[in-house]
């Protein structure tokens, strides 16, 4: 097979991963945006929220006790890097996903079985997240946080939920994707394990686990955020903590388990994965001890 012929296969492969997420079909088979065009985008809209925005109520820099946006290095950090990352990796997933198919050689499979890929209870789970998130962030946003500049215009507040329902909808739609694949690499890597499927699948999770990290990076500039804002830790904040371990670990551990338990031709490739992987993982801990050093108490 050729190589148009490949690529034409890993397209079929492509689509029907993403073929239930109506959001994912219009931005790659309709408008034809790639992850550099998402990411410049989702930077742009970051800019704006927190530059123009800020600007037509006055809240760019601090004042009478009011934190303005130049100062909210918290928001800047997620809007300018953790947001344009998670919507470049939203469209880029479906092809690195079906690029570890095609090196494991099981494309024609994998259409014929899709209907994992295909549930769409997880797509009204993630519409369902989405506008959950709103509803639990606006109340606690006005009852806790009176002092900070995107409580402060509507376009602000506007602006955030939007911001958070984009962002909660996309994530989910990418731990579904992440969820299924998982299930179907642990099934079929133990019994059709090759160099360049292991590969894949270990340079794909490695990719995972460094997008999952800046979701970590996130947790721990708000580890030291919360308190100065809120009082104290939240609840949820926990919860977020045992779902970033779970993604970051658990998802790039379990389908290749099997495959590197009984791999012995490649045990420098098992270590230097595995070395990679911790690294990864524990980046956001070295952020927040670096941060909490910067900071001081």
């Amino acid at each position: 097979m050729n190589a148009a012929d490949r690529r034409g296969q890993e397209r079929v492969t492509e689509r029907a991963i993403y073929s239930v997420d109506p959001l994912a079909r219009l931005l790659l088979d309709r408008l034809g945006i790639g992850p550099y065009v998402m990411a410049s985008v989702a930077l742009v809209w970051g800019v704006v929220f927190l530059l123009v925005i800020p600007a037509t109520c006055g809240c760019l820099r601090s004042q009478d006790g009011h934190l303005g946006s130049l100062e909210d290095w918290h928001a800047q950090l997620l809007l300018l890097l953790v947001f344009p990352a998670a919507c470049a990796f939203y469209v880029w997933q479906p092809q690195a996903i079906a690029r570890v198919y095609e090196a494991m050689h099981v494309r024609q499979r994998l259409v014929d079985g899709i209907g994992g890929y295909r549930h769409r209870v997880w797509l009204w789970l993630s519409i369902a997240l989405g506008i959950g998130i709103v509803l639990f962030d606006s109340p606690k946003m006005v009852a806790n946080y009176g002092s900070w500049w995107m409580n402060q215009n509507w376009l602000a507040i506007l602006g955030r939920e939007a911001s958070l329902a984009f962002a909660f909808y996309v994530l989910s739609m990418m731990a579904w994707r992440q969820f299924v694949a998982t299930l179907e690499w642990r099934r079929l890597l133990p019994s059709q394990t090759t160099e360049t499927g292991l590969r894949a699948a270990s340079t794909y999770g490695l990719s995972w686990a460094f997008f999952v990290a800046l979701l970590g990076l996130r947790l721990s500039i708000e580890a030291i955020e919360l308190p100065r804002r809120a009082g104290s830790i939240t609840p949820d904040y926990y919860a977020k903590v045992a779902a970033y371990v779970i993604a970051s670990v658990g998802f790039f551990c379990a389908p290749m388990w099997g495959a590197l338990g009984k791999d012995t031709e490649f045990p420098g490739h098992q270590l230097r994965i595995w070395l990679e992987l911790a690294g990864i993982v524990a980046l956001p801990l070295l952020g927040f001890l670096v941060l909490r050093l910067a900071l001081g108490p």
